[in-house]
């Protein structure tokens, strides 16, 4: 039963830190002046990965795996079509950039936990 607590504390703190992060960068980005899309993708993936390998109480890596999963194909339903901004040669195009944007981050995310996993475990024994 510890497990499923575990578990369902975990995806909370996924969804809140999904949450939290996009609206965040989504902010920053208009802050400083960028193109908000790539920017908030790119965040959001990253703390999901990286909030589900550190909030699962066991099997770390599969937990994170499968965040990446389930972002990126909510990534690709949240995105829809993208369009270079107005400020930009290609205004009003389609673009592939934001989710491009949103996968590479997610898989730097991933590889980020494995590699933290993999010296977490070597220290230990």
């Amino acid at each position: 039963m510890n497990q499923v607590k575990g578990f369902a504390l975990s995806i909370t703190l996924v969804l809140i830190s999904f949450l939290i992060s996009a609206i965040s960068a989504g902010i920053f980005a208009d802050f400083i002046g960028v193109w908000k899309k790539p920017i908030i993708g790119a965040v959001a993936a990253f703390c999901v990965v990286v909030t589900g390998y550190i909030t699962a109480p066991s099997n770390k890596r599969l937990t994170s795996s499968l965040w990446l999963l389930v972002g990126a194909i909510a990534a690709w339903f949240l995105s829809g079509d993208s369009y270079y901004p107005e400020d930009n040669k290609h205004e009003y195009q389609l673009t592939i950039i934001p989710i491009i944007a949103t996968y590479v981050s997610g898989i730097i995310a991933l590889s980020v936990c494995f590699i933290w996993h993999n010296k977490t475990n070597k220290q230990s024994t």
